[in-house]
C-alpha cells in the first residue's frame, strides 16, 4: 500500500477563528497517529516509526526527514504508537495499543513494550521508557495530559475509562534489553506491571472515548477550570469530566455534555485548547469506524471529509496571545506565571530546545526570593529539561504548604538522586511520613529510581501510614521493581526492616509472586475486552453484558458456537435489548482460535462472569467445531434457543 497520509498546516492569521491559509508540511507518510511541535520541527508518529521533520529551505514543506525510533508494533492499524505530547519536564509521551509489540533499539540497548501501554522519552537522553505493558491500565491507550501541577494522566479508547498513571512509574529493568526476545505471553510472568483498571478508572460514562486535555483559559468559564476534556468517537459526544481530590489519588465527576450529535458520522478523535482559549476537536467524519464490523471495501467509509470544530464561550472574550518566535529565554521565562495553560505550555517547548547554556543561564538570573511556588514548580521543569540539578530549588518545593508542589518535588527527587552530592534518600524518608497520601505516594514511586538495595526500606515506610488502592498499588510495584535488589539480602537475614508489619509485607510479597493473569484472562483481553469492557459489563445498548448473563452460565455449547460463527442481534439480556437498531454491531467469528484457546477463554468467561460455572473442555470445542462446520454465517438468539 502505498504511503499516503501528509501533514496539513492551517493558518489564521487574523486570528478570527478561519483558517485564512493551507499548506502540506509533509507528504508520503504511512499513517500518522500523533504530531507535536519540537525546537524547529515536528515529532511524528507514523507507523512503526517516530518521526522528527525540519523544514530547513523556508518553504514551508519538510525537506529532512529523521527516523528517531522504528521498531514499535503494528499488529493493528488504531493501535499504533500515537498522540506525541510533552510532559512538564521536557519529556515525550505517547501510547500505543493491545496487539502493538515493540521491540525499539536505542542507545540504551532494545526498548520493549508489549501490547498496551504509555511510553516515555527522554530527549537528552535517548532514554525510552515503557510503563502499563500487557494493557495493565487500557487496551488501546491513547492519549497522555498533565494537570497545572504535574500530575500525569492518560486515555484509553478501547474503554469509557481512563486513568491517572502516576502509581505505575516504576521502572522494571528485566523488560529491558537482556529479556526483549521473550514471547510477550510470557514475558510479564517474572516481574511486570500489575493490572491496575480497577484500583481507581477515572472519567467513567458510557460509551467509549479517547483522547483527552485538560482545560485553563481565561477564555472558558470558572467551572471549566481543570476539567478534562475528552472526545468521545464512539457516540459521537465531546464529554467534560471535572477532577477531584480522593485520597492520595483522584477521582472524576461528569459534567454535562458539551456536544452531542444523533448524526454517527460525527466522530471526535481529538481535543485541544488552542492559543485562543477555544476549545477544538478534530471530528474524523466517518460512519464507519471498525473494521470487524463492516468491510474494508464498504462504500459508506468516507475518506475524503473531515471537520475541524471550534467551541467558544459566549460570555468570555478569545486569548489574544503574543507571538513567542520573537521572545528571548527570559521573556518566555516570564511566561511560566501565566493563567494560561497553553502560554505555559507553548514558553516551556520553546525554552525545552534552546541551548541549555542560554536556558540555565537565564533561569539561574531570576531572583525567586517572592516568586510563588506554581512559578517554582514550572521553572523546575525547565531545569530538568536541560538535565541541570538545583537543590536549592527542589528543596523549596519539598518545604511548600501546598502537598501538590511537594508531591511534584518527590518526583524530581526520584529523577535528580542519582546526581544529587547528599541527602536524596534522607529526603525521601521524609517525603514518605508526609502528612499527605500523595506526596508519600511520589516518594514511594521516587524510590523505585535509586536502585540501591535502602531504597526499599522508603517504599515499606510507606505501610506504616493509612493506605488506598492507589498507594497501595504503587507498593507492589515499586517493592517488585526493586526486588532484584533486596530479595537476597532479606532472605539471607541481613535486610532488617523497621517494623514486622514491613517484614511481612516483604514475605508475602516473595511468596506469592507477581500477580499473574491466566491463559483465559489474557484471551479474553486480546478477543473480548473491547466489546464486553472489563469486568464483563459491556456497554449499554451497544455491547451485552457477560455478567449475570444466562447464556454464560448456561449450555457451554452454545457459548462454544457463538465463538466459531459469531452472533447477530436482537436478543435480550438482563432486560435490555441488543443488536436491533439499524446501527447494531454483530459480534464476529472467533474461529481462528484452537480449540484449547476457546475453552480457555470460556473458562475464564464462566468462572469470572457466570458464578464458577464449569469449565469448558477443549474436546467439547473440537466436536461443536465439527458440528458447525458447514457454517458460514453468524448464529440469532432464535437459532440458538430452539
Amino acid at each position: 500500500m502505498p504511503a499516503q497520509d501528509y501533514i496539513q498546516v492551517l493558518e489564521d492569521r487574523d486570528r478570527d477563528g478561519v483558517a485564512d491559509s493551507s499548506w502540506r508540511f509533509a507528504e508520503n507518510l504511512s499513517m500518522v497517529q500523533g504530531i507535536e511541535p519540537g525546537g524547529d520541527g515536528v515529532y511524528v508518529c507514523d507507523f512503526d516509526r517516530i518521526l522528527y521533520l525540519r523544514d530547513t529551505d523556508g518553504d514551508k514543506k519538510a525537506d529532512e526527514r529523521e527516523v528517531l525510533f522504528s521498531g514499535f508494533g503494528v499488529g493493528d492499524t488504531h493501535q499504533m504508537v500515537n498522540s506525541i505530547t510533552h510532559g512538564p519536564d521536557g519529556t515525550l509521551w505517547f501510547t500505543q495499543g493491545l496487539h502493538a509489540i515493540s521491540r525499539v533499539e536505542t542507545p540504551h540497548g532494545v526498548a520493549r513494550l508489549d501490547r498496551a501501554g504509555v511510553w516515555r522519552y527522554r530527549p537528552r537522553r535517548l532514554k525510552l521508557e515503557g510503563f502499563f505493558g500487557g494493557g495493565m491500565a487500557g487496551a488501546n491507550c491513547w492519549g497522555v495530559a498533565f494537570d497545572d501541577y504535574g500530575q500525569v494522566f492518560h486515555k484509553t479508547g478501547d474503554r469509557p475509562e481512563g486513568y491517572w498513571t502516576v502509581p505505575g512509574l516504576v521502572p522494571f529493568p528485566e523488560q529491558d534489553d537482556s529479556r526483549y526476545k521473550e514471547d510477550p505471553n510470557t514475558a510479564y510472568e517474572k516481574n511486570n506491571p500489575e493490572q491496575y483498571h480497577d484500583v481507581g478508572p477515572l472519567f467513567e460514562t458510557s460509551p467509549k472515548t479517547t483522547s483527552l486535555e485538560i482545560i485553563g483559559t481565561a477564555a472558558m468559564p470558572e467551572a471549566l477550570q481543570g476539567a478534562a476534556l475528552i472526545a468521545g468517537y464512539f457516540g459521537s459526544v465531546v464529554e467534560l469530566h471535572q477532577f477531584e481530590d480522593a485520597g492520595s489519588g483522584f477521582a472524576t465527576q461528569q459534567l454535562p455534555r458539551l456536544i452531542s450529535s444523533s448524526d454517527n458520522s460525527f466522530r471526535p478523535v481529538d481535543v485541544s485548547v488552542g492559543p485562543d482559549g477555544a476549545m477544538y476537536v478534530a471530528d474524523w467524519f466517518n460512519p464507519i469506524i471498525g473494521h470487524y464490523q463492516a468491510s474494508y471495501a464498504d462504500p459508506r467509509r468516507d475518506k475524503s471529509h473531515g471537520r475541524i470544530w471550534r467551541i467558544t464561550a459566549d460570555s468570555r472574550s478569545s486569548f489574544n496571545y503574543p507571538d513567542l518566535s520573537v521572545m528571548d529565554e527570559g521573556q518566555l521565562l516570564a511566561l511560566l506565571d501565566s493563567q494560561e495553560r497553553w502560554l505555559r505550555y507553548q514558553a516551556k517547548r520553546l525554552l525545552y530546545y534552546q541551548p541549555t547554556e542560554t536556558v540555565v543561564a537565564a533561569a539561574d538570573a531570576l531572583d525567586l526570593q517572592d516568586r510563588k511556588d506554581q512559578f517554582l514548580l514550572e521553572l523546575i521543569g525547565v531545569y530538568q529539561a536541560h538535565e541541570t540539578v538545583r537543590p536549592e530549588l527542589l528543596d523549596r518545593l519539598l518545604r511548600s504548604e501546598d502537598f501538590r508542589i511537594r508531591a511534584y518535588g518527590a518526583r524530581v527527587l526520584g529523577d535528580w538522586a542519582s546526581r544529587l552530592e547528599v541527602g536524596a534518600l534522607g529526603r525521601l524518608r521524609q517525603l514518605v511520613n508526609d502528612a499527605h497520601p500523595r506526596v508519600r505516594l511520589e516518594a514511594v514511586i521516587a524510590a523505585s529510581y535509586l536502585r540501591e538495595i535502602p531504597a526499599i526500606e522508603v517504599v515499606t515506610a510507606a505501610l506504616e501510614h493509612e493506605l488506598d488502592p492507589f498507594l497501595q498499588y504503587a507498593l507492589r510495584q515499586s517493592a517488585r521493581s526493586l526486588q532484584m535488589l533486596w530479595e537476597t539480602p532479606f532472605r539471607e537475614g541481613k535486610l532488617h526492616p523497621a517494623s514486622k508489619v514491613q517484614e511481612n509485607f516483604l514475605r508475602e510479597l516473595l511468596d506469592q509472586g507477581p500477580a499473574l493473569v491466566s491463559t483465559g484472562e489474557a484471551l479474553y483481553e486480546k478477543a473480548c475486552l473491547s466489546c464486553h469492557q472489563p469486568g464483563g459489563k459491556g456497554l449499554p445498548k451497544v455491547y451485552p453484558p457477560l455478567l449475570g448473563s444466562k447464556r454464560v452460565t448456561g449450555d457451554e455449547t452454545k457459548l462454544i458456537k457463538i465463538v466459531l460463527n459469531g452472533l447477530t442481534g436482537p436478543l435480550d439480556v438482563a432486560g435490555e435489548r441488543y443488536g436491533a437498531g439499524t446501527q447494531s454491531i454483530p459480534m464476529p467469528s472467533m474461529s481462528g482460535m484452537s480449540d484449547q484457546e476457546i475453552a480457555d477463554v470460556l473458562t475464564y468467561i464462566r468462572k469470572e462472569f457466570g458464578d464458577g460455572s464449569p469449565a469448558v473442555a477443549p474436546e467439547t470445542v473440537a466436536k461443536t467445531r465439527v458440528e458447525v462446520s458447514g457454517r458460514t454465517r453468524p448464529w440469532t438468539a432464535r437459532e440458538l434457543d430452539e
